[in-house]
């Protein structure tokens, strides 16, 4: 009899974080399943949207560092800057990107493969947008 009321609480739990966490959860089947599509944007340039010319830049200067010690520091920076400036770093008031997630997301880069670049960019461009 408590076995039951144990399992249908951890039901109803599962199903409340499931619900909570619906885009995450997306997010990781898309990846798991290599079906990961670049979300919209504002266009930037015509062929790029300001978060893919953002997330295209912050992959490159992490991937092929110039300086050894403070790159994944100033990737992060301009990354920032460049958003701010194009108007895309926050949405009605609140920072698009929170601070753990940067960090989380630029570490993931640092250690994909090359030839992963296609679906890490995506899976940023997902996160962001």
């Amino acid at each position: 009899m408590e076995e039951n009321k144990i399992t249908a609480i951890t039901k109803e739990k599962t199903d409340v974080l499931k619900e909570a966490y619906k885009d995450t959860l997306e997010i990781l089947d898309a990846y798991d399943h290599q079906t990961l599509i670049r979300p919209e944007g504002t266009y930037y340039d015509g062929n790029e949207t300001i978060e893919e010319v953002a997330v295209n830049m912050l992959y490159d200067m992490i991937k092929n560092p110039v300086w050894y010690d403070c790159d994944k520091q100033m990737a992060a920076i301009k990354f920032l800057l460049f958003l701010e400036w194009n108007n895309a770093l926050f949405v009605d008031g609140k920072k698009r990107i929170s601070d753990t997630l940067l960090v989380a997301l630029i570490l993931m880069i640092e250690k994909s493969m090359d030839e992963d670049k296609e679906m890490i960019i995506r899976t940023v461009l997902n996160c962001i947008c």
